[in-house]
């Protein structure tokens, strides 16, 4: 397939699918001057589009007035069937079509006075034309339930039922998830199987079947039970194996899964185990990350898996199947972008393909099978201008200790040496940063500055050993990866050594102040934005101290030594400071409450230390109000531009 049949939507038929959507705020944007500010503090305008079975209708999540709403095309005309808008404080999460005429959908909720709506469990559904709508589970239903449903499993075959998770909707947290057999139709649910084990997820054979499901203890240790057939009761599984194991498939014929593995705590390989003679097969095993995900087709059957060691990269286990031919060719055509296939029809003719890159936000596509062609249907945020956007590189470095770390730097368009520099490294700790589009990174990138990230020891998606590596290490050996990383921006040029700014989100923001305090040299400025600050507050404030292993959790990954918890708190270490500060935290932030932000202003205000503050009630972790997210990205560019200098 080539650039120009991937091309070939004719500017003529976008316009008519424009016309049909213009009560959708569909419209081409011809943005000719520089990207702004503005542009980047917007919501993606349309996400995750999906094809009915039978190809006929799609379906299209649309941010309107700061909602998403659902909207069914016709996929030959696209005109507007019916649009789903919801109540003022309702918007669709997720949509999944059972069958040819009807979705179920996944509600959220705004909750009391916080902006970004919630999930209580609550399910929708309704037909392409607008009939027959109805919430079918949840509190406000026909039948009101004090449980929550999330959808697990679109019954293969079964055009009347799905299979959901319920769980009651309570504070307690050893409360047992079920796995529930509902009728599109009618509400009406029947319990199938009762997890042994609290905060689980299950996973279904294809007979729609629950086979396995792994749970979290009191200890924060995952466990895993498995069921041998229809009415067979759970029993562990993990005592089979030393290390992780995690099944993420049934293959074709229910008696073995596709599981990824490690015993020796490197990253997870991809396994195929046969659950009768527990014979098993490496398939596939990365020296340096987990798999990100398993590429599955309609039957769960795996034939490939999404790598991220640095670029995204694509393995295929059965390059013959039409799955991995499909996969491969748009992986081609698209030269090496990520390349997702959200949808296909029944019989595989159609298929909707989400193309994004580092500097392409998103873009959908119907793709015809056959003809090997796609047709342009929308962009995420057509007002983003790809080929203005900047590139982002990955690069690795090796600690003294001996790990290797992979980031990534994002530099100004036609610039390369000597740059005012923003680290900014992730949240989590135990997450990890991916090649991708970043809005806020090419904001940064768009107003002069480069852009450093690193996966610092105790990321996840690198391994157990990698993960452990962090633990008790937060303020410490943490620091010391985000220190090594800055250190090598500078020794490769790009970085100016005078002009460095620490800027993180979550952990990020914890690690913006405790890098900052660790080399006060370094930094000219530290941007903190909902951050933790105390890391002791964390045992006492905010929802982690709400689990059943939430103690249990800090114990393990933070270290139960106060002392050291103390010493590693940037609310006690502020008089060395040198960096101006800015705290951004959202007032009902309940990961990490405001309090943490209030400790280290009043730590800055007894130091006698510059900083400049911004809160905003009714937010949590993290803005979500677009005004919100636009005036905290002016106030990290003014003082960037105060403290860094100006770049454009």
């Amino acid at each position: 397939m080539s650039k120009a049949e991937v091309s070939a939507y004719s500017f003529s038929a976008y316009r008519k699918s424009c016309i049909y959507l213009s009560a959708l705020l569909c419209f081409l944007s011809f943005n000719l001057s520089a990207q702004t500010v503005e542009d980047f503090s917007r919501h993606s305008e349309y996400h995750n589009v999906k094809i009915s079975p039978d190809g006929k209708h799609l379906a299209v999540l649309i941010n309107t007035d700061g909602r998403k709403t659902l909207a069914f095309l016709d996929s030959k005309t696209f005109e507007v069937t019916f649009r789903l808008g919801g109540e003022a404080k309702d918007q669709v999460a997720d949509y999944y079509w059972v069958n040819d005429e009807r979705v179920i959908i996944q509600v959220e909720r705004v909750r009391g006075s916080l902006a970004k709506p919630v999930s209580y469990g609550e399910l929708f559904a309704v037909n392409f034309d607008g009939r027959k709508k109805q919430m079918i589970f949840g509190y406000r239903a026909k039948k009101p339930s004090s449980y929550g449903g999330f959808l697990l499993d679109i019954l293969e075959g079964d055009y009347k039922h799905v299979l959901i998770r319920q769980q009651a909707l309570s504070r307690r947290t050893d409360v047992l998830p079920e796995v529930v057999k509902l009728n599109v139709y009618s509400g009406k649910a029947r319990k199938l199987k009762r997890a042994p084990i609290a905060y689980s997820q299950f996973l279904i054979d294809h007979d729609g079947v629950p086979r396995f499901v792994a749970g979290v203890d009191k200890n924060a240790n995952t466990k895993l039970f498995y069921s041998k057939g229809k009415g067979e009761d759970w029993q562990a599984f993990g005592e089979l194996f030393e290390g992780e194991f995690e099944p993420i498939s049934f293959g074709e014929d229910n008696k073995s899964v596709y599981a990824l593995k490690s015993d020796d705590g490197g990253p997870k390989g991809l396994y195929h185990y046969n659950l009768e003679t527990q014979e098993e097969t490496q398939l596939y095993r990365s020296a340096m990350v987990d798999p990100t995900y398993a590429m599955s087709s309609s039957l769960n059957e795996v034939y490939g898996l999404r790598l991220d060691e640095d670029y995204p990269n694509y393995l295929y286990l059965k390059p013959s199947s039409p799955e991995a031919k499909l996969h491969k060719a748009l992986v081609g055509a698209f030269n090496g972008d990520s390349v997702v296939v959200s949808s296909k029809t029944r019989d595989g003719k159609q298929a909707i393909v989400h193309v994004s890159s580092d500097r392409n936000p998103g873009t959908f596509y119907l793709f015809d099978t056959e003809t090997m062609k796609a047709r342009h249907l929308l962009s995420a945020r057509n007002w983003i201008k790809p080929s203005d956007m900047a590139l982002t590189e990955p690069f690795r470095i090796k600690t003294p200790d001996g790990l290797i770390l992979n980031g990534q730097m994002t530099l100004p368009k036609g610039k390369s040496k000597n740059l005012p520099t923003v680290v900014m490294p992730h949240g989590g700790p135990h997450a990890r940063d991916y090649w991708g589009f970043d809005p806020q990174v090419q904001m940064l990138a768009n107003a002069g500055y480069a852009v450093v990230q690193v996966n610092f020891r105790g990321s996840a998606g690198y391994g157990e050993n990698f993960l452990e590596a962090g633990y008790g290490n937060w303020g410490t050996k943490i620091q010391d990866d985000i220190l090594l990383a800055t250190q090598y921006a500078v020794q490769q040029g790009v970085a100016d050594k005078d002009k460095l700014c620490i800027f993180g989100v979550s952990f990020g923001g914890y690690s913006a102040l405790q890098s900052a305090i660790r080399e006060p040299d370094t930094f000219k400025c530290s941007i903190g934005y909902a951050g933790v600050y105390d890391l002791e507050m964390l045992y006492n404030e905010g929802d982690i101290k709400t689990t059943r292993w939430g103690d249990a959790y800090l114990d393990k990954t933070l270290g139960s030594d106060k002392a050291e918890q103390r010493a590693q708190s940037p609310v006690n270490h502020v008089s060395k400071l040198k960096a101006p500060v800015l705290i951004i935290h959202g007032e009902d932030d309940e990961r990490a409450p405001i309090e943490h932000a209030e400790a280290l202003k009043k730590a800055l205000d007894k130091a006698g230390h510059p900083y400049e503050w911004l809160v905003k009630d009714k937010e949590g972790h993290g803005f979500y109000k677009e005004q919100n997210i636009l005036e905290a990205n002016k106030a990290i560019l003014s003082f960037l531009d105060k403290h860094l200098g100006q770049q454009l």
